[in-house]
């Protein structure tokens, strides 16, 4: 059997809050800016679109990164008077929060393996 590659592997969606957002892997290169970008977070069409090319610990960090602009846009933290109403706010905050979690995921592996774990087990409690 051959084992699916990360690409093959991510799903057409991801439920965030009360919405589920598109995910899409698309061709096109978003370049902001000056500043080449690996995907983004379409708030109108509620989809998250990530370049083809990104693979391994880019895609990681771009989906990761581009959920929490999705959480910020749902949650109204962008909002006019919201604390990342400014696009530069929001994308150093964002940007900040994503590359420290990633770097705990990948320096402590059994971090996500407890919170999946305990999620796991109050689920089942319930059942």
């Amino acid at each position: 059997m051959v084992k699916k590659t990360l690409n093959e592997q991510l799903p057409n969606s991801i439920k965030i809050g009360w919405k589920d957002v598109k995910i899409e892997r698309v061709k096109t290169s978003f370049i902001k800016n000056n500043s080449d970008y690996w995907g983004q977070y379409v708030a109108r069409e509620n989809k998250i679109e990530i370049q083809e090319e990104a693979k391994g610990l880019d895609l990681a960090n771009t989906l990761l990164h581009e959920v929490i602009h999705a959480i910020v846009y749902h949650s109204s933290l962008n909002a006019q008077g919201g604390p990342l109403h400014d696009d530069d706010n929001e994308e150093q905050a964002v940007n900040s929060m994503t590359n420290w979690m990633m770097t705990v995921l990948r320096d402590n592996p059994w971090f996500l393996d407890t919170i999946q774990q305990s999620i796991s087990e109050e689920k089942a409690k319930k059942n």
